[in-house]
């Protein structure tokens, strides 16, 4: 428990009456004893008198994408016959950003109050609220009385999904799926799925709905498309963070849109995670189920403390894919001497395969170069910003020469920029 601001006034008073008592000597000298009994008496009969019936819950939805702010709702209900003044604070884990504000509520008898907050989740996985921290202040106005609320309001945090802000075709401004496949000669059958909005009905499988008891359309595919791998660095080079995420979480997202976006061009997919060694991956498949393989994989990958090397995942690449496909590394670029094995690994990929190496740029280190000196160590510090600028556009010459597309930009742009390219090249790879 904690007093109140008017307890705070009464205890004052009590202390000068006191102090004003020992001056003036007897009868005067214990008369503060008085009040104090009252003030005792009335903080233990405000306790018992306390509301044991206070109803407070949270709600938000469970499952949440990995990045981006979902709203929760926190409810109060107060079932007794009088008002409730309350404050809550919320002690979020470190895998939830949010704002964790102190609350006051003033809750009127048998009314029900209710806000909405918003976090973003910054962790694959299980995840929970965490705890509620909620005092209300007793009958009398003399003591905030303590009521922790451990109760666990899990969720789990998956990667994004393709929504309707990626302005490509494949999709209609309302984010629904369309095929962009011609129902003609060159093409196959790749699978029977759920109608949904935006389908063709020339795509309508009329026997297979009719046993069904729901609409079902057939989704075709061209007997020329693409195969592509996705590949993740789980190294200790992912734990850095860029923004609000790691890097290891913003490569995730990309490659659950990525996945998704060709699996609505038919195209066949694969994902393979790697540190020193490959660490997971998905076979070569088409569909919405090797979408799920492969968002199962991404919702288990956690960075690691280990050296990554990309000369190993480019070995298992060359056993996934036995035609010529798109390989997109999503990874850092680093200096040519930390850049040894990416460079073996384009060189052993390139001959066959189109490879495209992804990577984040930090928009911090751009912006320190603008900064003043204001340290004596500011132009170390700008030196070595410069330096390791040179390095990776050095790394980007010696990539480049082997025949790899590099794509370099900040988290808000890396996704848009990588599915653009995967639509203006993907006839050009899968039709070679």
């Amino acid at each position: 428990m904690s007093l109140s601001r008017w307890a705070f006034i009464i205890g004052t008073a009590i202390i000068a009456v006191a102090v004003l008592g020992i001056w003036l000597g007897e009868p005067w000298a214990g008369v503060w004893r008085w009040p104090t009994l009252v003030v005792l008496m009335l903080l233990v009969w405000e306790r018992l008198r306390l509301p044991p019936s206070l109803v407070i819950s949270r709600h938000i939805p469970k499952t949440v994408a990995l990045g981006e702010p979902v709203n929760y709702t926190l409810s109060v209900a107060n079932p007794s016959a009088r008002v409730l003044q309350i404050e809550t604070q919320a002690d979020y884990p470190t895998a939830l950003v949010a704002d964790n504000a102190l609350q006051a509520w003033r809750v009127a008898a048998d009314e029900q109050q209710s806000r909405v907050f918003s976090i973003t989740p910054t962790q694959l996985g299980a995840a929970a609220l965490g705890s509620l921290y909620v005092r209300q202040l007793g009958g009398f106005g003399l003591c905030w009385w303590t009521r922790p609320l451990t109760e666990a309001v899990a969720f789990t945090v998956e990667p994004v999904r393709l929504t309707a802000h990626a302005n490509l075709a494949g999709r209609r401004d309302a984010g629904n799926r369309y095929s962009r496949q011609p129902h003609s000669s060159g093409v196959e059958l790749l699978e029977l799925r759920d109608y949904r909005q935006g389908d063709s009905l020339r795509s309508m499988d009329w026997k297979a709905t009719a046993r069904r008891g729901k609409p079902i359309v057939r989704s075709f595919t061209r007997e020329h498309r693409l195969e592509m791998v996705v590949v993740v660095d789980c190294g200790r080079g992912s734990r850095l963070q860029c923004g609000r995420l790691g890097r290891l979480q913003h490569s995730v997202n990309v490659a659950a849109k990525l996945s998704e976006f060709a699996a609505l061009q038919g195209d066949r997919i694969a994902c393979l995670v790697y540190a020193q060694q490959p660490l997971g991956q998905t076979p070569l498949a088409g569909g919405w189920a090797a979408v799920k393989q492969v968002r199962q994989l991404l919702g288990q990958a956690a960075a690691t403390n280990e050296t990554s090397n990309a000369l190993n995942a480019a070995l298992a690449v060359k056993q996934l894919l036995k035609r010529r496909g798109l390989v997109v590394f999503l990874t850092e670029i680093e200096q040519p001497g930390a850049a040894a094995q990416l460079l073996q690994a384009a060189q052993l990929l390139a001959g066959k395969h189109q490879v495209l190496v992804a990577s984040l740029d930090d928009p911090t280190i751009g912006a320190a170069l603008s900064l003043p000196a204001r340290h004596w160590q500011d132009p170390y510090r700008h030196f070595a910003t410069l330096e390791y600028q040179r390095g990776r556009a050095l790394t980007r010459q010696q990539l480049q020469r082997t025949g790899v597309a590099i794509i370099s930009a900040v988290p808000e742009q890396l996704d848009q920029q990588i599915l653009t390219y995967y639509q203006n090249h993907r006839e050009r790879i899968g039709g070679a």
